[in-house]
């Protein structure tokens, strides 16, 4: 089940960030694994703008999130982090279908997220999902400052990238008010 993150769910959260991230071990962004969570600030402004969704599994357990952030006309989704355990039934898939909704009903163009391009539950895993990765031309001025900041931060830009999940103007029906 798929619903809005309360005030009990946000000191779970960073427990099933680091859970996701041991699927990282032994790649390219091993370092991923060891690395920090989001903040739990950043996760409660988040869930007061109505834009933190958790993925509820049997017995209450929270299995996985969906972080978003209204920026320009797009919805970006900022973390996406699904518990090593319940990994591979399409937990993420269902989060991100959700943002996908949320982000017609508030108006949004598109979803966006920068993403490491080579690793197959990363950008191909996008892809499947309708995805489309951008080059320099088409990236907004708001893609272009995240990438500009993961470069400030030393990731590998040969293995990033932007991508955008175009929503038909002719199913978007908000106020632009997230």
């Amino acid at each position: 089940m798929i619903r809005d993150a309360i005030p009990a769910d946000i000191l779970s959260l960073p427990a099933v960030e680091r859970s996701a991230a041991e699927r990282f071990r032994g790649t390219h962004m091993d370092w991923a694994a060891d690395g920090g969570t989001v903040p739990l600030p950043v996760l409660a402004r988040a869930m007061a703008r109505g834009q933190l969704w958790v993925a509820e599994v049997q017995g209450g357990e929270v299995a996985g999130f969906l972080l978003a952030e209204s920026e320009e006309d797009d919805l970006f989704i900022k973390e996406v982090s699904v518990a090593l355990p319940h990994q591979g039934h399409g937990i993420g898939r269902a989060l991100l279908r959700h943002a996908e909704e949320a982000a017609r009903v508030a108006g949004h163009t598109a979803l966006a997220l920068t993403t490491d391009s080579e690793l197959p539950w990363n950008a191909p895993f996008y892809a499947r999902l309708g995805f489309r990765r951008l080059g320099q031309a088409s990236l907004t001025p708001a893609l272009r400052r995240r990438l500009a900041a993961e470069a400030s931060l030393g990731l590998d830009m040969s293995r990033r990238c932007a991508m955008r999940l175009f929503l038909p103007e002719q199913e978007r029906r908000g106020d632009r008010t997230p």
